[in-house]
């Protein structure tokens, strides 16, 4: 499993000036990064990394978000360093060994007199250790410690599974929004239990909180989930280059966490007012790789009698010519079919899977292709013929090349309501765009652009 890691950074001497005095920040996004060659090691780039950084002999003088890079030469890689934080006070070896278990001292010595990733039982006994030296960090580093992990295996199989969804939903918006999905790291386990994924995360707001009157009650869809136990929280791209994306998600949901039955995603691009609505499925474990079954009459077959129905009166709605209108597809309804969703917070990536097309759907359902050696039905990734991508599915939606019409996208509230009748949970994702809070800022390019054409026709 993709799970967080730490590493210790020995600093040569002769580098230690240079990556302090050299901080240069990514263009656009404010992110100041820089980077250290080190000995291979494995980490998967879709999960967290600390790093621990010595600038001083035998003593942790900083923290940073680690990212592994490319090759840096023979046995060698990139380490990438981000938010690169000095401490109140350094913490010396000595100092961190000796508060730590017996059992691990000498696991967690090798490393730091040594360098390289620290054995996960030793990070985590490492992290509480330096959150009592160093309470400053407790935002930093919470989720690499023994408290987060004891607090997540209370969570029971039903809340896992609907938290898997709720995040995936998550994920596939921000991916779609083209903003950064390292936010979803953020999520944090609550002593007490909660019904959404959202409310895990730092900026969440609940119904009860009066800033959601302002901040949400315009979005399309929104009435329908008022009255409703819902979370809610507003993404923004880093980027200081404008126009900026900014992605509302809404979470709503009657039922409590064990008793929801997954999430779909309806995500809403408002430049260009087209949604789109995706329902997961869970793929079983096969003899020859994931496959999914159904039957006749099942939960599946009432949820496609409910788009159908919503088809026939978006399909009401006149054409409309106009370019903002334009899709390549106009039926908004996809399936996600993916091996069974697992919940695992330190992950930023989207699960694999496909998606496939309502109409799509509807014809593999009859297709011989799809009939199992006992006369079920399944489709599996061998005989589902083609299929979307993460990276397919992104791309489409984002450029609304599919999804609704402008004319049909007034009747998105009829489809939150659609869902909660299933006992899922909604995720309500509405992309806009936010313009430059200086008035002359966009501007400038342009008058600069008159001021030539002027001067080379005269």
């Amino acid at each position: 499993m993709i799970a967080p890691a730490g590493y210790i950074l020995r600093v040569p001497a002769n580098r230690r000036a240079i990556l302090l005095d050299d901080n240069v920040a990514y263009y656009g996004s404010g992110e100041f990064s820089v980077a250290e060659p080190v000995s291979r090691f494995e980490h998967s780039s879709r999960a967290p990394l600390i790093v621990f950084c010595c600038f001083k002999d035998n003593v942790i003088t900083h923290v940073a978000d680690g990212r592994k890079g490319a090759s840096a030469g023979t046995g060698l890689v990139r380490l990438n360093l981000t938010n690169l934080e000095p401490l109140a006070k350094p913490v010396p070896f000595s100092s961190l060994v000796k508060r730590m278990p017996a059992r691990l001292r000498n696991p967690l010595s090798n490393k730091l007199y040594d360098g390289g990733k620290l054995p996960p039982k030793t990070l985590a006994s490492a992290i509480d250790v330096m959150l009592k030296l160093e309470p400053g960090l407790e935002m930093r580093l919470a989720r690499f410690s023994e408290r987060r992990a004891k607090l997540l295996t209370r969570l029971t199989n039903e809340a896992r599974a609907n938290l898997a969804a709720q995040k995936e939903s998550v994920t596939t918006a921000l991916e779609i929004a083209g903003i950064d999905t390292r936010q979803v790291l953020t999520w944090t386990p609550a002593e007490r239990p909660a019904n959404f994924f959202l409310e895990g995360m730092p900026q969440a707001v609940l119904r009860e909180d009066a800033v959601l009157a302002s901040d949400f009650s315009q979005i399309p869809g929104f009435e329908a989930i008022r009255e409703l136990p819902f979370a809610a929280r507003v993404f923004e791209s880093e980027s200081s280059v404008y126009p900026r994306t900014r992605l509302k998600v809404i979470m709503a949901n009657r039922l409590e966490l064990e008793q929801q039955t997954g999430a779909d995603l309806i995500y809403f691009n408002e430049t260009f007012r087209s949604f789109v609505m995706v329902q997961y499925k869970a793929m079983e474990r096969g003899k020859r790789g994931p496959e999914f079954r159904w039957r006749d009459r099942d939960q599946l077959h009432d949820e496609i009698l409910r788009m159908d129905a919503l088809l026939k009166v978006l399909r009401a709605e006149p054409e409309d010519a106009t370019p903002g209108s334009f899709r390549l597809h106009t039926n908004p309804f996809f399936l996600k079919l993916c091996p069974r969703l697992v919940f695992n917070p330190d992950d930023k990536g989207l699960s694999r899977g496909m998606y496939l097309p309502l109409e799509y759907w509807k014809s593999l359902a009859l297709a011989p292709a799809t009939v199992g050696p006992r006369g079920g039905r399944r489709i599996t990734y061998e005989n589902v013929g083609r299929k979307l991508t993460n990276s397919d599915f992104v791309t489409l939606v984002a450029g609304a090349w599919v999804g609704t019409t402008v004319p049909q996208s007034i009747f998105l509230e009829k489809v939150v309501e659609s869902v909660l009748q299933t006992g899922k949970t909604v995720t309500l994702a509405v992309k806009s765009e936010m313009s430059s809070p200086y008035p002359y800022e966009d501007d400038e390019s342009d008058l600069d652009q008159d001021s030539w054409d002027e001067e080379t026709l005269q």
